[in-house]
């Protein structure tokens, strides 16, 4: 037998079962990996630390992965609607353009277009969430405001009504910086209102990492009040583009621009919208 060939066999086998033991000993406990929280057991501390904040994440929502590195994405708002993107074509039979009263909310940033007859359409069900897109979807065609390249971003509730919420599009991901907003009531659309960003291209440049969906769950259930006895429910994780306009002001008929970060949007039940800038984890205004 090579008895220096087995004592050196013996002594590795001892070194990394020492190595093992040691970090079993004195290794992180019940820290979250950085990285995706793809094992049960990193779930599961996700959502107990959720949980401590009053923050449940359902088994039925599903975390994005990481995205590879990203880059700046620039943006113009024009602040009237006849100069946003190409839109569809009114459909056949469509109404005339004045059935709809238009006035700019420059608070806002806002125009908003209204029925002149109150809400148009028919009765719709406030609870039939795929009715009230569809809806959203008919008003906007027949008037021909429905851009190319959108989004549904969400559907909201609201007292004795609902808000169907559509946005812009660029490489696939929503562009969470404009919208158009059809506000909805029993009786039909109420209103539109139109804030449209055009993404313009990416800022050159190196693209930066992005960090996980889970370190933004944490930042906003930092920054949300404990101890008040609510509990809220995460209903929506998704990742986008977001950043409000610049302190300058345009004037009423000048186009503005300026550049988005990519952002975890956060969604909650009591219809709560967070973004948390994907690569610095703060959250955005």
């Amino acid at each position: 037998m090579d008895w220096t060939r087995a004592r050196a066999i013996l002594i590795a086998a001892f070194t990394v079962v020492n190595l093992i033991l040691a970090y079993s000993l004195w290794g992180p406990k019940g820290e979250l990996d950085p990285g995706e929280p793809t094992a049960r057991s990193q779930l599961v501390q996700l959502r107990t630390r959720l949980d401590e904040r009053g923050l449940i994440l359902p088994n039925a929502v599903t975390l994005p992965t990481t995205p590879h590195p990203m880059r700046f994405l620039r943006v113009e708002f024009r602040p009237n609607p006849t100069k946003a993107p190409p839109v569809d074509e009114p459909s056949e039979g469509a109404p005339a353009a004045s059935r709809l009263r238009s006035r700019y909310d420059a608070a806002a940033r806002e125009t908003v277009l209204e029925p002149v007859d109150g809400a148009g359409g028919t009765p719709v069900d406030l609870s039939d969430r795929l009715l009230l897109r569809q809806v959203a979807e008919d008003f906007l065609r027949a008037n021909g405001l429905f851009p190319h390249d959108v989004q549904l971003s969400g559907i909201f509730l609201r007292e004795n009504g609902a808000m169907v919420e559509f946005v812009p599009t660029y490489d696939g991901l929503p562009v969470f910086s404009g919208y158009l907003r059809v506000y909805l009531s029993p009786q039909g659309v109420e209103r539109v209102a139109h804030h449209w960003v055009e993404p313009v291209g990416f800022k050159p440049g190196a693209p930066k990492a992005v960090r996980a969906a889970s370190e933004a769950l944490l930042r906003l259930a930092g920054h949300l009040e404990p101890g008040d006895g609510q509990v809220r429910t995460i209903v929506d994780v998704r990742l986008g583009y977001y950043s409000g306009p610049s302190v300058t002001v345009p004037g009423a008929e000048e186009i503005s621009a300026w550049e988005t970060v990519p952002v975890w949007r956060i969604t909650l039940d009591n219809g709560q919208v967070y973004y948390v800038n994907a690569f610095n984890g703060e959250l955005e205004s």
